[in-house]
Parts: C-alpha cells; structure tokens; sequence
C-alpha cells in the first residue's frame, strides 16, 4: 500500500474557516485501484511547529507528501517546509498541487519539491503514483515522466512542463464526512449565528442581518458546496487552469444538499465558486429547491450581468440572505482595464435590486488597477452613493482592497514587462517572497500603476468608504443614523460628512501619510517630490485591456521558464 500524506498550507495570520476541498477532491479523485492510503494533516487549522510535523510524518510513515498551496503568498513557507522535509526525510517523494504551481519553474528550482501537478490535479496526481509504484519511488529517470500530462519536472536542471492534462467534467464537493477523519469539521460548518458571518459584519449591524434569516435556521449549521467551476469572465487580474463554465447538474446537486441537511441539520448554504448563477435553469432548479426546503443561502461570487430583478425577485423568495458581487470598479475606464465585460450600469442595477429586496451585499471593490486615478476613484464613489440601502436596518459593507499582481495574471506579465517585478529567476522569488502573509489591503504590498506617489494615494480605501457614509448619512439623516447605527464607522462618518469636501479630502490624505509612512515622509512629500521630483505621466493614458497592451510589450523568456511559461497564460475563456 502506497500511504500519502496531504497536507495544506496556513494562509495568513488565522485559519481560513474556506473547507479543504482541494484535498477532499484529491482523496476521492484519486483511482481506488492505485491502493492508496490517505492521512490529511491540516496545517492552516493546526498551525503545528515543524517540530510536530516531524512527529508526524515519523509516525505515519508516508511515500509521498502531498503539498495542496492555493495561494502564491505561501510561497515563502512551502520552501521552508519543502527545505525541512528533505533535510529529515530524503526518501519522500513531494508533490505540490494548487493554483501556486502556476510558478512551477521558481518552486522547482527554489525549494525541494520534487513534482509540480498543474490544473485538476487527481487525473495527473493518478498517473504519477502509478509511475512512482512502478519505478519502486526511485526519480533518477525523469525523462521516463515526460508522457505525464499535467506535470512539471526537473529534467536536466530545467523546469519541464508535460503539456495540460484533459480537462474532466467532474466537479466534486466537499466531503464532509470525510474530513471529518482529519480535522475539526465544526471549524468548516460552522453555526449559522457562529463567527462566520461575525467577522465580517459589523458586530452593531448583526442584528438586522440575522433578521434576514427563517428563525428556524439560525441554530442550525451552515455548508460551504459548489455548483459549477469557471467563469464566464476573463478579467485581467485573475488566473485559473480550468477553461470555461461548467454548471453541475441540478437533480445530483440537490442530491447532495439534501444528504447533507439530513447529515448535518443545514439551515444555510453557501455557495463558494467564483461565478455563481451564470446557468440560469440549473440555479433556478437549485435555488426552488432550497425555498421548497426553507434552506437560506448565499452566494459567495456573482457576475453582475448574470443578475435582473426577475432573477433577485426569486432568489430573495428562495431564501436568499447574501449576495457579493465583485464589482471592483464603476469607471467605465477601469472596467475596459480589467476587461471585466461589464458595465458600470450592470454594476449599479445589481446592487439596487439587493438593496429593494432586502439581500446583504458586500460591494467588492479593488483599487489601483493601471489607469486609476482621482477620476476613476470618484466616479466609482459617485456610482456607489446612488446604491446605498433604503433600509436602515440592513448592515452596509464595503470591501476596498488593492490590486495584488499575483503570478498568472496579465497584471502580473505587465508589471515584469515594465520592470516593477525583476525579470530573473531571483526577481521575481524576491517579489513573491515579499508577499508573504500580506493580504490585498496593505499598500505595502501594492506596485504602484498610477502616476501619483505611493502617499498621495494611501487614503485612497478611506476616501471611498467615509464618502459612502458621509452619503448614507445624508440619505438616512443624522437623527436616524445616531438612532439606529452604534458602529464607530458612523461616527467617524458624522464628523467626516460635517467638513467641506475638499477639506475633509485633502486632511484624510495627510493623515493617512502620517498613518501610514510617518511625519517625515509627509514633508518630503509636501516640500521635495511635489515640487523637485514630480512622478512622470505614465499610467493615466492607459484606457484599454492590460492583456492587449502586454500582448504588444516583447520580453525576453528565461531559459528556466521555456517550457513552462505557457503555465502564465492559464486557461481563460477565449484567450
């Protein structure tokens, strides 16, 4: 028996309470006849020292460690962890899997892991274990792997890529039960009134949220499944391996959902995929059932194209308690940017249809793509203030994060192009390192694509959120607002809405100077770059696709990403 350890990657300061699906896809996906044991060790959740790591894998024994690492900002910890395992284990083969092996060539010759699995990883994961048995897990013979699709290699010191495996139409839920084995499934399914929802809503407005819900259902457990994978979309910001849309049929999700409820009581469903509701007959069969069932529900990602006041009507009907679009930006300018291929009218209509009947929205935004400006910033302001919620009693959230360049992305191709990410194997890890545990609200994080200093635009994420409220509070009055919202942020939103707007502006954008890069700083802004070292005009030009622009801005391909640099394109829907 082949045993396998699959272990995942923590991903920021605390556990993500998002299932470990992947690795439920890997044990179910891999062929039974490979004879496999499977033991999952959760590292986010656990946050075990490498010490217990050790213990660990010295008590199980494994051939292979499995590595599952989604996010490129675990880099820095997949080479440490991969550099420990071969020091202690040299035997066990290593395999890393997830949407980081996008960087296949920088971890292959970086760290100590010995394959990469790109894209859907059971099929490939399946033929390698296969070929390892084989081989008796001796590597030495690379070349024998080549006719693996879906995998990358070192052959002869040089990553090499086997070409995408063929895509499958199997889209596999989270395992509940099977988890359940290895971790604390009460983390992953949670109560529906538990700390998913607490930590991100105001902790005042929980009450007008709950309220939204059947009484019957807040006691209960709440579910994280998928009915379909891809996207529609193909926005210049994202990456993904698989190609297109594909929505799970609706009578074997039901299925599923209903043997969950019975299993688990369910009161909530949370729809995780990136593109929720783009089938319109699947979701409209999905989502009678759940209002049939007095099941509420949710849903993680929704285009807003996909959305009219028929489909809102119904939703709401079904139980529908929470919708989040990513709507990212209402500049037309910006939005061609990140060829979102939708409008800023879509954008505005879909929000309002929420507000009129009473779902939650958590209006996602993201700053500072290439060509973001004061304009773009204020026309994204000015259309959100013509969304804000007639009921006062609905919380009101705004997510206002920055661009990340995330490896794979044509934001990412763009920035190595214009030379804000080195062009060199030690380039690009320096930058990939330097996200380490960051996530996307920290400027310190962001490469600057506009043409003002990283100063000037710090208070950009306030400016957006205390003009909404100063807007909210206008809409609602201020007795209402000192009546009915406890949260500091409307407090703030009082004394902010009370100054004239460019006052209010300009004393926001210095104290976030002060905030953020200190007193000196502030004067070296005021006194020496504003007058003696002006930024050059470089970005405010820019008005179409970053792909289209890159597309035309040649750069050299190292000789460690000639077959591998296919892998930075991805699977986009039409490109």
């Amino acid at each position: 028996m082949t045993k396998i350890l699959l272990v995942n990657i923590p991903a920021g300061p605390y556990p993500t309470d998002y299932p470990p699906v992947g690795i439920s896809r890997v044990i179910e996906g891999v062929d039974p006849k490979l004879n496999c044991d499977f033991y999952f060790y959760d590292l986010d959740y656990f946050r075990p020292s490498f010490e217990e790591i050790k213990s660990k894998i010295q008590s199980y024994g494994p051939d292979i460690i499995g590595i599952s690492a989604t996010l490129t900002p675990g880099y820095s910890y997949v080479k440490k962890l991969s550099l420990f395992i071969k020091n202690n284990f040299p035997n066990v083969i290593q395999v890393l899997g997830g949407e980081t092996t996008v960087i296949s060539n920088i971890i292959l010759l970086k760290t100590k892991i010995d394959f990469c699995v790109t894209g859907e990883s059971e099929p490939t994961f399946s033929n390698l274990i296969s070929k390892l048995q084989k081989d008796n897990f001796n590597i030495k013979d690379r070349e024998t792997y080549k006719n693996i699709r879906g995998l990358v290699f070192l052959l002869d010191n040089i990553p090499y890529f086997t070409g995408y495996a063929e895509e499958t139409n199997i889209i596999r839920q989270v395992n509940y039960e099977l988890m359940a084995k290895f971790t604390d499934l009460n983390h992953y399914m949670q109560n529906v009134n538990g700390q998913f929802y607490r930590i991100r809503i105001n902790k005042h407005e929980m009450d007008g949220f709950f309220n939204l819900f059947y009484k019957h259902n807040l006691n209960k457990k709440m579910a994280t499944v998928f009915a379909s994978k891809g996207c529609v979309g193909g926005c210049t910001y994202c990456h993904r391996f698989f190609k297109g849309y594909k929505a799970i049929e609706p009578d074997k999700m039901i299925n599923y959902m209903e043997n969950l409820t019975r299993k688990y009581d369910i009161g909530m469903i949370q729809f995780a995929e990136e593109n929720f509701g783009s089938n319109t007959k699947a979701t409209s069969k999905i989502i009678n059932y759940l209002g049939e069932r007095k099941i509420n529900w949710a849903a993680s990602a929704v285009r807003s194209d996909t959305v009219n006041e028929n489909k809102i009507r119904e939703w709401k009907a079904a139980g529908c308690v929470n919708i989040n679009f990513g709507t990212e930006s209402c500049s037309k300018k910006i939005l061609n940017i990140m060829e979102k291929r939708i409008t800023v009218e879509q954008n505005v209509n879909a929000i309002k249809l929420c507000r009129k009947y009473d779902i939650f929205v958590i209006t996602g935004l993201m700053l500072g793509m290439p060509g973001e400006n004061e304009k773009t910033v204020r026309e994204t302001i000015d259309a959100l203030a013509t969304t804000l919620p007639d009921n006062i009693n609905i919380p009101y959230e705004v997510c206002t994060p920055w661009l990340q360049a995330i490896p794979g992305t044509p934001v990412y191709e763009y920035a190595r192009r214009i030379g804000f990410i080195e062009n060199s194997l030690d380039g690009e890890e320096r930058y990939i390192e330097s996200l380490n545990d960051k996530n996307s609200s920290e400027i310190s994080q962001y490469l600057n694509f506009t043409d003002y200093e990283k100063e000037e635009i710090a208070y950009w994420p306030y400016y957006v959120f205390l003009e909404l409220i100063a807007s909210y509070i206008k809409k609602h009055g201020i007795w209402k607002i000192i009546k009915y919202k406890k949260a500091n942020r409307f407090i703030y939103g009082l004394i902010y809405s009370m100054l004239p707007r460019i006052i209010r502006k300009t004393l926001l954008k210095y104290f976030s100077v002060i905030s953020y890069f200190g007193f000196i700083n502030l004067f070296k802004l005021i006194f020496y770059k504003n007058i003696f070292k002006k930024k050059k005009k470089y970005f405010n030009n820019i008005d179409q696709s970053i792909k289209k622009i890159y597309k035309d801005m040649p750069i050299t391909v190292r000789e460690d990403e000639k077959y591998t640099y296919i892998l930075r394109e991805g699977r986009i829907t039409g490109r």
